[in-house]
This record gives structure tokens, sequence and C-alpha cells, in this order.
């Protein structure tokens, strides 16, 4: 899936600061604490199956040893012009 930009991001410069003054901007005043709720703690270890499945997969078609169906392949990118209107 591609997604085209809608528009130009103005880049704005910063004066650069003093290092001195920088460490003591930069420094938190109390040390944060995050907590995650069940259902970020769910969607991370997903992600984590998901992340070692591609590796395998990856692996296999390094090897070879992966099968591809370039039948189907092709019907999903054909069918990913027609929804995004080039055909």
């Amino acid at each position: 899936m591609r997604i085209e930009p809608k528009g130009v991001v103005p880049v704005t410069l910063h004066e650069p600061r003093d290092p001195g003054t920088a460490a003591k901007a930069d420094a938190p005043a109390a040390a944060s604490v995050v907590k995650l709720s069940s259902a970020a703690t769910a969607v991370s270890r997903e992600s984590t199956g998901m992340t070692g499945r591609l590796e395998r997969i990856r692996a296999l078609l390094d090897k070879g040893e992966y099968p591809v169906d370039l039948d189907q392949l092709a019907s999903r990118i054909v069918d990913d012009e027609i929804v995004r209107g080039k055909q």
C-alpha cells in the first residue's frame, strides 16, 4: 500500500542553545513511570509473534524453500491497482 503525500511541510530552523543551559532545561523534574494496560500488553505480544513469523518466512525465502503462488500474488497486485484507481 502506498500513501500519497497531501502537501508540503515547512521546515523551521531553531537557534542553537547554549550547551550549559541545555542540560538544565532538558533534565526531567522527576522520573516517569509508564505502565501498559492489558490491551497494550496483548498488542505487544501479538506484534512479537508476527515479527517472528516474518523472520521465519524471510529465512525460508532466502533458502528458496518458501512456496510462492505467483497467480495469487499477481491477483493481489491487480486488485491493489484497481482499488487505487490506476487501471
